[in-house]
């Protein structure tokens, strides 16, 4: 048997030396290395690699396994798939235990057996969340568990289609050193699962949980073992979730999923419209909505602007739900094309609801709100607008205007093109305050 050496290892990033450092060369974190051990390879061990010929191989039709719970199916690409591995993540207190939970519920009403292994919680917690949210009990196996050899055995005994570990980050191995969610902890228990999945055809959700810089704790490798990342997001002050599909080798990443957080769990949200958006009938100055783009999904926003004079010489530009140095371009956009010297004032912009906004197709209506406080004058009523502002001033086509202004109609607004005749720059805009 050859020598079992000893390695240091980032608990951070996973970069491995012979010797500890004080910082890693790698992610530039202080005090992250921890000692393990660097197993062998043997020789003898290799294993034969057949090869066989693309058009050889028979590909068959995946049965998707449907959760009866249609925003989190339509994630997925229309259900679960046998021998799947689904990563769901999200921040502590985000819902994700209880939306599985419900799942699980619907599984064992349509008689497929499912197993939920809790490495967090105890037995006697999740029966009393259990209560909460069903009326009637539920037919369900519970493991309570933290060695994943443990568990492995046991889900080999009890022969299920549909399994959840939560969480990935609490579970550890005895062939690996360290802590529960260290970086070689992660590693080994994620290759073991993924290899149990593979091999026997049962779909594993994992509970992931996330870092205070808002990504997945643990290595990149957790994200690229797994078939399907998941992450719940939202406001927990007016209880609305968004279930984003970051990763999905079974279906579409340009599929959300909207939900409601409440004493009852997680509610589906058919017409998320009423989150983020006001009474349309009122005039209000300041006040612009857009239609965004969430992956294929049409919603409508409402964008907040307010302008007050400054006694300063820097001015204040905050912002909530949208980049701040998007604020800035478009206020510099408009002291170029305009007579108006924002140079004087503070702005402050908000998306209503708490949606954060990545599309680019809200840069017209951010321009418009704040215009419209500007000169405090509202804009027409049930007017929504959307576009995208180059440096140039022009007013760019969007992505899908199409399908964006289906959804304009369908909740009876009218678009800001039908009302200036098709604007293409921004000084047409201008013209008309």
């Amino acid at each position: 048997m050859s020598k079992i050496n000893s390695l240091y290892e980032c608990t951070n990033c996973g970069y491995q030396t012979p010797k500890p450092l004080g910082r890693c060369p790698s992610c530039e974190k202080f005090g992250t290395f921890t000692e393990v051990m660097a197993m062998p390879k043997e020789l003898d061990s290799l294993q034969e690699a057949p090869a066989m010929s693309l058009k050889d191989i028979a590909v068959k039709d995946r049965d998707r396994i449907k959760s009866d719970i249609f925003e989190f199916d339509r994630v997925l690409g229309g259900g679960l798939v046998n021998g799947e591995v689904v990563l769901i993540s999200g921040e502590p207190g985000i819902g994700k235990s209880t939306l599985l939970l419900q799942i699980l519920a619907n599984l064992a009403k349509q008689k497929i057996p499912s197993v939920y292994v809790s490495a967090e919680e105890s037995i006697e917690q999740i029966a009393v969340r259990a209560k909460r949210l069903f009326a009637k009990a539920i037919d369900l196996d519970i493991i309570s568990a933290f060695e994943i050899d443990a568990i492995l055995s046991k889900l080999k005994e009890l022969k299920p289609k549909i399994v959840v570990i939560d969480s990935v980050q609490t579970i550890y191995s005895q062939e690996s050193l360290g802590l529960p969610g260290s970086v070689s902890q992660i590693k080994n228990v994620s290759s073991k699962i993924v290899n149990f999945a593979k091999r026997s055809g049962v779909c594993v959700i994992l509970v992931g949980h996330i870092n205070k810089e808002g990504t997945i704790a643990g290595p990149k490798l957790l994200e690229h073992l797994v078939d399907c990342v998941l992450q719940l997001e939202g406001d927990e002050q007016r209880g609305w979730r968004l279930l984003r599909s970051l990763k999905n080798r079974y279906g579409s990443t340009a599929e959300i999923g909207i939900f409601e957080m409440n004493d009852k769990g997680m509610q589906e949200v058919s017409d998320p419209t009423q989150y983020f958006m006001q009474d349309k009938s009122e005039k209000l100055v300041g006040v612009c909505p857009s239609v965004i783009l969430e992956g294929s999904r049409p919603l409508i926003i409402e964008v907040q602007a307010l302008t007050v004079p400054t006694p300063y010489s820097l001015p204040k530009r905050i912002t909530e739900g949208i980049n701040k140095s998007k604020l800035e371009v478009l206020a510099a956009i408009i002291g170029k094309y305009s007579k108006i010297d924002l140079s004087s004032k503070d702005i402050y912009v908000t998306i209503a609801g708490g949606m954060k906004v990545k599309d680019p197709g809200i840069d017209l209506a951010v321009v418009l709100a704040i215009m419209s406080s500007v000169k405090e004058k509202p804009l027409p009523k049930n007017l929504i607008a959307f576009g995208e502002i180059a440096l140039t001033g022009r007013i760019k086509p969007v992505l899908r205007e199409s399908l964006r202004e289906k959804e304009v109609k369908r909740l009876g607004y009218q678009t800001f093109s039908q009302l200036s005749a098709h604007p293409k720059d921004v000084r047409s805009l201008f013209s008309k305050f």
